[in-house]
């Protein structure tokens, strides 16, 4: 569903989403409530975040070329439940800032999300003014069918725009918003974000650097990450041997692709305490798989041993 045009800009992103939108779909997972983009390339970011909110909201299939009143909305920057937040942009009557996302927007957010909606609501923070783009800096709405007739910037937020008092201001909203509510912030670094928010967010390095492992064929079958139960931990160690059977593969190559991706799971949520605790345990027992595996272990006992452990904690 997401558009090729993310899968060189941002590889770990493209595939991470990629899996994740299919399993939303399906009503198998939930989308996040909170996500942190970091890097240098804000505008694609911007459009990242756009599309995922996109999908989330077609009424067909997602794809690029949906012409479903969503999908029109969104491309046309209209849809009045994907919102755009910086200083030009969600203002209240009486809010005349023009320097800072304020206290006030805040409290607009706050009230928005006390009524009821049928759209998967999205709220994207990024630092504004107005803009006159020139047509080169166009061409990567048109290659995504969005409308490029738009007047704003979209630059990357700091503690100068977006300050702690609006961002504990948001702290009720993000803690516990309504159901299919997403907020996104995009930054350079997450260290220009409070350390509150931080910590409530997924965070994602949209950096566009090459992965050192192609995790897409295992995505499908370790998506369901951190979800891993007691109910389901078999079946997912089923599909790796039926996977590393059917393909020929070496299992020593696919436990180390598993512990690959938790690395980088590691990296792009390293202030986010708790799922870092979870990440760190988990490594520990994919090492341990590893080691068993190299013992020679019978591939069975080691998938199903490292899936119940990782299901159960320790």
């Amino acid at each position: 569903m997401l558009s090729n045009y993310f899968e060189n800009k941002f590889p770990f992103a493209f595939n991470y989403f990629s899996n994740l939108l299919s399993l939303v779909k399906e009503g198998k997972r939930d989308f996040p409530q909170a996500l942190i983009f970091e890097g240098a390339d804000t505008k694609n970011q911007y459009l990242f975040a756009l599309e995922l909110a996109r999908i989330l909201n077609c009424e067909k299939t997602g794809e690029l070329d949906c012409d479903c009143i969503n999908c029109r909305w969104i491309k046309s920057h209209s849809h009045p439940c994907v919102n755009n937040v910086s200083q030009i942009h969600f203002k209240g009557e009486n809010d005349e800032t023009k320097s800072v996302i304020s206290v006030k927007q805040a409290a607009k957010i706050e009230k928005s999300l006390s009524l009821s909606s049928d759209y998967h609501r999205f709220f994207i923070f990024f630092s504004s003014r107005e803009y006159k783009y020139n047509d080169d800096e166009l061409i990567s709405f048109r290659k995504l069918f969005y409308s490029d007739n738009i007047n704003y910037s979209i630059e990357p937020l700091n503690y100068q725009t977006f300050n702690p008092a609006t961002l504990n201001a948001l702290l009720k909203s993000i803690e516990e918003p309504p159901k299919r509510t997403t907020f996104v912030f995009l930054t350079k670094s997450r260290e220009d974000i409070l350390a509150t928010i931080v910590s409530r967010c997924q965070v994602f390095k949209l950096s566009g650097e090459k992965n050192k492992v192609d995790y897409n064929d295992i995505l499908n079958m370790i998506n369901i990450y951190p979800n891993i139960t007691y109910q389901n931990c078999f079946d997912i160690s089923d599909n790796f041997q039926k996977y590393i059977k059917e393909e020929n593969l070496d299992t020593q190559e696919v436990l180390n692709k598993i512990l690959e991706y938790l690395k980088d799971l590691l990296k792009q949520n390293i202030s986010n305490t708790s799922f870092v605790f979870k990440i760190n345990n988990d490594i520990k027992i994919v090492k341990s798989a590893i080691e068993y595996k190299k013992a020679s272990m019978q591939e069975k006992i080691v998938f199903d041993t490292m899936f119940l452990k990782i299901a159960r904690g320790y």
